[in-house]
């Protein structure tokens, strides 16, 4: 089993799809050389600086991150909440939850001498595993060339299906996700993963976005992760990527808020999804 490749054309369906099938898709292309040269130059300054700091035995030790990302690099909006990714999202979340937000947002530069990442499932902090249903799906964006050689981003074809997350995949089994740069690797929770190893000269640098059940906590607190003047400035499907929404439920929405500064609040969506309980007071949005 190996994962399939797509041009930038292709619908959300048929990448959906074949993600759910092999438990990953690439998609080539997606974003312009203008847009990921951006971000990577906006990171720059920050891996070289700061990006040691979150090295250990599991995320690496020739490894740089940065998990502030928005913070660093505004262009990376551009890659967050690229249409074609939304779309794919929709497709794989929107049968579990009214909407889903970002779980985690992470700058990875991958350096040379790096050995191979340990496998591992991105969805191991959710306790559940519910047949047919995801609780996230990844996407990490080529910023530069992904290459055998130099550790493109390893993932166990089928592994979703057939290895629960209190067993361990085989890495003779595993499978790179070569690609140029401003390609797509779209994969899910659950699928097994991890960094190749980086036997190149060069670097290689991933930016890798989850995004989960809007029902579910987020792996990272966004509203404290995000310099909130930022959050100001931004549209509203990034606020509410961020969390800055409500999701109803069967017993009303999740994530009331009952305060006067509205700013951050998506103020249409609000209105349309809160349900006031018995005894409680209407909200204006």
């Amino acid at each position: 089993m190996s994962i399939q490749y797509f041009e930038p054309t292709a619908s959300a369906e048929k990448i959906a799809a074949a993600t759910r099938k092999d438990g990953g898709a690439v998609v080539t292309g997606l974003a312009s050389n203008d847009i990921v040269d951006a971000v990577s130059s906006e990171l720059r300054g920050y891996f070289d600086t700061q990006g040691h700091k979150s090295r250990n035995d599991f995320t690496g030790h020739k490894t740089n991150r940065c998990h502030v990302v928005l913070g660093e690099s505004p262009t990376s909006i551009e890659l967050i909440a690229h249409d074609k990714l939304m779309a794919v999202a929709d497709e794989i979340l929107l049968p579990h939850c009214e909407s889903y937000q970002i779980g985690s947002i992470t700058a990875i530069e991958v350096n040379p001498g790096q050995k191979v990442q340990d496998l591992h499932r991105d969805d191991s902090m959710y306790p559940l595993e519910v047949p047919g249903m995801e609780t996230q799906i990844s996407c990490m964006w080529a910023l530069t060339d992904f290459t055998e050689e130099n550790g493109a981003t390893r993932i166990v074809p089928g592994s979703h299906r057939n290895i629960s997350s209190g067993e361990y995949a085989d890495p003779s089994h595993s499978e790179p996700a070569v690609m140029p740069k401003g390609s797509a690797l779209f994969y899910l929770g659950s699928t097994w993963h991890g960094a190749g190893e980086n036997r190149s000269n060069d670097s290689r640098i991933g930016l890798i976005n989850t995004y989960s059940l809007g029902w579910l906590r987020q792996e990272v607190n966004q509203y404290l992760n995000v310099p909130v003047d930022l959050v100001h400035g931004m549209d509203e499907r990034m606020r509410r990527l961020l969390g800055y929404t409500t999701h109803y439920m069967l017993g009303g929405p999740l994530g009331k808020y009952f305060g006067t500064d509205t700013a951050f609040v998506d103020k249409g969506n609000y209105a349309k999804l809160y349900r006031p309980l018995p005894n409680e007071p209407e909200v204006e949005a």
